[in-house]
């Protein structure tokens, strides 16, 4: 019995140091594979590990300055205080001269450590600067190379005008190696009407004439995107270049079915032989008084179906701050709209 009672016990050893050895080479491993390879596998973008290192490496210099500078301060207390002191008959023994020296010496070596410091944490800041550029402004990509514009220019678009002009300038400036750009209203009227089928050169002066020109924009259209977006394809696509187009409206006038609208415009599209990645379409629509639209909420499916189709995003901005709507216009509106 008490044989038997050994080989069990020998047995449980056994186990127990089969388990140790398991996790013992596990420690082993994650003690010998580099951090660094555990990075990249986790994001292959040299980018991305570039930068995770930048902030590291910064957060280690802001201690380290803030570090500095509490022993720079004490030490320039320690200088006062010997300074006052070398006054005085007794600090004139050569112990405190020394000790004076000392510490001058080194309150200048961590000053120019500081310095240097400091000026590490500058080119630091600056690289994570260029690292961290946007590219997208609230869910809008900003790659493309030239940008089109599609405004409805329709009644209830001009009482909020001011903020549609200022979005659109929002927008250009988004783009600041932007190569060319145009503007066309949704029944296919562009703003420079002798710049038909071309496109506008990009430049500081180009941008504030086009602005100043959209302030005063008389044209008028009824709410309905797909003539300006088959006018902009037909006249200004080219496959070699990265094209944004955006609609930019509050309303959607059209009683047709909006799948039947939706397939009109892809046909276009197909017909443009539009290359994959080469064109993005997104929106931007503005919530405006409800008595002065048909169906903003028609209006917000077809931009987000649009959008989503060509790699683009909708962009829907609040109120405009001067218009007021009653419950009763809601109530009105919520009566009347087609779903």
């Amino acid at each position: 019995m008490k044989k038997q009672d050994e080989n069990n016990n020998s047995s449980s050893v056994s186990f127990l140091d089969v388990i140790a050895c398991a996790f013992g080479a596990i420690v082993l491993l994650l003690l010998i594979l580099p951090i660094e390879k555990l990075g990249e596998l986790a994001d292959s973008n040299p980018t991305n590990v570039d930068y995770g290192q930048l902030v590291l490496n910064s957060q280690v210099l802001d201690a380290e300055i803030e570090a500095l500078t509490q022993e720079v301060e004490e030490n320039q207390v320690l200088l006062n205080r010997l300074g006052s002191t070398a006054t005085d008959e007794k600090a004139r023994s050569s112990r405190y001269s020394n000790a004076l020296a000392t510490t001058t010496e080194e309150l200048n070596r961590l000053r120019a450590r500081t310095q240097s410091t400091e000026q590490a944490l500058q080119t630091m800041t600056n690289r994570k600067v260029v690292s961290v550029t946007p590219k997208e402004y609230v869910g809008i990509p900003v790659d493309s190379e030239y940008v089109i514009f599609v405004i409805d220019t329709s009644g209830s678009m001009k009482n909020i005008w001011p903020k549609v002009t200022n979005e659109v300038n929002s927008v250009l400036s988004l783009y600041p190696e932007m190569k060319g750009f145009q503007v066309i209203n949704d029944e296919g009227i562009y703003l420079y009407r002798t710049e038909r089928k071309r496109w506008l050169p990009d430049s500081p002066q180009a941008r504030s004439r086009a602005q100043t020109r959209l302030t005063n924009w008389k044209a008028r259209s009824n709410s309905s995107p797909a003539k300006g977006i088959k006018t902009a394809l037909n006249d200004l696509y080219d496959p070699r270049k990265k094209i944004a187009l955006f609609l930019v409206g509050d309303d959607f006038s059209s009683q047709e079915d909006l799948d039947e609208y939706i397939l009109d415009i892809e046909r276009t599209v197909a017909a443009a032989n539009v290359e994959e990645g080469s064109l993005r379409i997104h929106a931007i629509g503005f919530e405006n008084h409800l008595s002065g639209v048909w169906s903003p909420m028609r209006f917000s499916i077809l931009m987000r179906e649009l959008s989503q189709r060509h790699d683009g995003a909708f962009l829907a901005l609040p109120m405009y701050e001067g218009s007021v709507v009653t419950k009763r216009q809601i109530a009105q509106k919520a009566s009347t709209s087609t779903p």
